[in-house]
């Protein structure tokens, strides 16, 4: 079952940069199946520069600024989703994913993610561990069930 367009399930991902380009990939199969679907976006610091170079030309203060403006922006993303899904690939949490989480925990979405977490006290606040595949599956399901209330 498709989400309707006036109605869709909102899943916010969150995860390293490093891996961006898978988290993009399967964001947009969920897309497909009508889910919107919100990935983190790469500030000019992090994507399509050379870090060294920024370092070089703008003051810590500038850049911590609009990393900041970056890191706020997506925590907006959080709290306008219905589910938050943790791109842990190979079980990578950084300090970044681990604030989301315990912003998500505190607006009391929903999260699941890619792959176990290995801090036990972590662990605690991840509701299922599903595969890309697997996480379409189960919205498809939520969906139908919220459909027929």
């Amino acid at each position: 079952m498709v989400p309707k367009k006036s109605s869709p399930l909102t899943i916010c991902f969150c995860g390293s940069f490093k891996f961006y380009t898978q988290m993009e990939k399967e964001a947009e199969k969920l897309r497909h199946f009508g889910f919107k679907v919100i990935v983190p976006q790469p500030s000019h610091i992090r994507h399509g520069h050379k870090p060294q170079m920024l370092k070089d030309k703008f003051d810590k203060i500038t850049l911590q600024k609009w990393e900041g403006e970056g890191a706020f922006s997506h925590l907006e993303n959080i709290r306008e989703s219905d589910y938050v899904y943790i791109f842990n690939k190979n079980s990578y949490l950084g300090p970044a994913v681990t604030v989301e989480i315990g912003f998500a925990l505190a607006l009391k979405k929903r999260i699941f993610s890619y792959a176990p977490v290995s801090d036990i006290t972590v662990t605690n606040f991840i509701e299922k561990v599903l595969t890309p595949a697997n996480l379409i599956k189960y919205l498809q399901y939520v969906y139908t069930e919220r459909s027929r209330t």
